[in-house]
């Protein structure tokens, strides 16, 4: 049907450490290596209604090609857009979605245009 954007969406979250080592008062303390659980949500657009992506093993590319464990200096920018490269690169012509945030509270949202 035409005027209607389809999209699969995951959600799933990892465990990691990193820094923000530009951090300012009062936030200085965030430029010390911390640990987060990173809640990230993919959306990739779809073609038709019939499964085209399976969920299951677009979740399962999703975790298997995110940052995770040590990211040193990465933001949830860094991560939302090395997952979006992966993702296109896989899957190419796609919109896509990604929000990663910290500990399910702050984060971000890219996308592709």
């Amino acid at each position: 049907m035409k005027g209607i954007a389809r999209f699969a969406i995951v959600r799933f979250a990892v465990e990691g450490f990193h820094n923000w080592p530009n951090a300012v008062p009062p936030r200085e303390y965030l430029a010390a290596r911390h640990r987060h659980m990173f809640h990230y949500e993919v959306q990739i657009g779809l073609v038709h209604n019939d499964r085209e992506i399976e969920f299951h093993d677009f979740l399962d590319f999703c975790k298997d090609n995110c940052m995770k464990g040590e990211m040193g200096g990465a933001s949830c920018e860094d991560m939302a857009e090395a997952l979006i490269k992966k993702i296109t690169l896989r899957y190419p012509g796609r919109k896509v979605i990604v929000k990663v945030f910290e500990d399910g509270e702050v984060g971000a949202k890219l996308r592709t245009s």
